[in-house]
């Protein structure tokens, strides 16, 4: 308790002694509603913070979707294919981070030469468009008609 609120009290404690008055407690109440309000605005805030975590969850999931749709266009043969010391290892760091680690897609390793590796990424394209949440509103119909098609080609060629 701060030292102003300590001589506040002892005042009020005072002048309920001598006059019989209820000031300490209309002061304790006057308190512990200001704290209560205090809790209510904290637990709003949490929830606010929970759903902007959610909500950026979903948007790195778009981004990395739309990164894989610029490779898939720019070079149809190797867009799931990534080589250390290229131009894609911050791409490769983004989906790692964003599609591997919560296993929405899986990557295999393998090493050509010393400290030289190729990684080949294995989407998962159902969880992905699970994953992007509220994607119809703020993705391009082109590419959630890509998503679509990556999403039937897997469950073409999944047995």
């Amino acid at each position: 308790m701060r030292f102003r609120d300590r001589i506040l009290f002892l005042g009020l404690a005072t002048v309920d002694k001598l006059f019989g008055s209820r000031w300490v407690q209309r002061e304790l109440e006057r308190r512990r509603k200001r704290v209560v309000a205090y809790q209510e605005r904290m637990t709003n805030i949490q929830q606010e913070i929970g759903d902007l975590e959610t909500r950026l969850d979903e948007l790195h999931v778009q981004l990395c979707l739309l990164y894989l749709r610029h490779r898939y266009m720019t070079d149809v043969d190797n867009w799931l294919r990534f080589e250390t010391g290229s131009n894609d290892e911050r791409g490769l760091d983004l989906l790692i981070e964003y599609l591997v680690k919560p296993r929405l897609a899986a990557i295999e390793m393998h090493e050509i030469a010393p400290n030289h590796h190729v990684y080949h990424l294995r989407p998962d394209w159902t969880a992905i468009a699970a994953a992007i949440g509220d994607a119809p509103e703020t993705l391009e119909l082109e590419a959630l008609a890509w998503l679509h098609q990556r999403i039937i080609n897997q469950s073409l060629s999944t047995p």
